[in-house]
């Protein structure tokens, strides 16, 4: 890992930004972080924190802050409004593709090198990727709308400002990122919590592909030395179903496992999930937007990613029991 420089995390208080930002810390690192919450700063991180800076990413005075010091920098950029479908239009693209803008004009201001953290939704639909990703290109019009499609709006600019700008930027593509370290209670999360304390009444026979945000973080290092200016990396595992998800839970738990229904009854529901959700007023497990990604081809390669850092996702069954440990010993689940 560089140690001459400083990191700055946007987002690190967040799943993915928590995470890596605390192996950055572990590493002896010097790591800025920028935060909304300082209540939710002191709940991640405790007395082993960043130096944080409080703010908004849409804001291009508080972004600019982060930069405190003579460098060099290097820019882990998190941030994205995750959604599946539900909340605000307007603040998903301001946050993810607004704060993106922001990020870059920071980083060309002071010749930093940016890790711009995507999503696997923001590939075109029909897409045949190649093994070294050489033909993805950001086309937010092939991209479903929503969250997937600012992603893609997010991963074209870096490319132009790579272009345009000379901008040293790397675009990481995530799958569904699961593990301990969610203090948000995402999508993922929710699930368990809801599987854990018996709310949730059956699973689905579909699925995306998920895999382990400590894997990311094992390889930081070599990320951070070779991710090459103007290229593309997927993180993932292989495509994986709810029902098996669940299956892991069940047994790690030894609660009984979960009905598993094929996904067209999911749709039925929606609007019970929906109104549920509000009168609990918590986000939806399910959606729209959400059940046709568990329609995408999730078989994504890999290799590259593999070849260049050394990635290698553990056993889906392992991260899961992970998992729900980590939202028992903190509180967020009630068995």
């Amino acid at each position: 890992m560089k140690k001459n420089c400083t990191y700055i995390v946007t987002g690190c208080t967040g799943f993915v930004g928590n995470v890596l930002t605390k192996k950055l810390l572990n590493e002896g690192c010097d790591v800025v972080g920028l935060a909304r919450s300082e209540r939710k700063a002191e709940t991640v991180f405790g007395a082993k924190k960043p130096r944080l800076i409080y703010g908004d990413v849409t804001n291009f005075e508080t972004v600019a802050a982060l930069f405190n010091g003579d460098g060099p920098f290097i820019v882990i950029h998190t941030v994205a409004k995750v959604t599946i479908g539900e909340g605000s239009e307007k603040e998903l693209y301001d946050v993810t593709v607004g704060g993106t803008r922001n990020v870059i004009d920071a980083c060309c201001t002071h010749n930093a090198k940016l890790l711009h953290i995507s999503s696997t939704e923001a590939l075109p639909r029909g897409l045949s990727l190649k093994e070294d990703l050489s033909n993805y290109r950001p086309d937010p019009l092939r991209s479903r709308k929503g969250y997937p499609r600012v992603k893609a709006e997010a991963d074209a600019e870096v490319f132009r400002a790579v272009r345009e700008r000379g901008l040293d930027a790397s675009v990481l593509l995530f799958a569904s990122v699961i593990g301990p370290g969610d203090y948000g209670n995402g999508h993922m999360a929710q699930m368990f919590i809801d599987f854990l304390e018996g709310r949730l009444p059956a699973s689905v026979r579909a699925g995306y592909n998920d895999f382990d945000i400590r894997d990311v973080a094992n390889v930081l290092p070599a990320i951070v030395e070779r991710a090459a200016k103007g290229e593309s990396y997927i993180f993932a595992n292989r495509p994986d179903r709810i029902d098996e998800i669940l299956g892991y839970a069940a047994e790690h738990t030894g609660k009984k496992p979960l009905p598993a229904l094929p996904l067209w009854t999911a749709y039925l529901g929606l609007p019970f999930l929906y109104l549920y959700a509000k009168l609990r007023r918590k986000r939806p497990l399910y959606t729209r937007a959400a059940l046709a990604a568990l329609r995408e081809n999730t078989d994504f390669p890999l290799r590259k990613t593999k070849e260049t850092f050394g990635f290698s996702p553990r056993p889906l069954r392992q991260t899961v029991a992970d998992e729900i440990d980590f939202l028992i010993q903190t509180g967020k689940a009630k068995p």
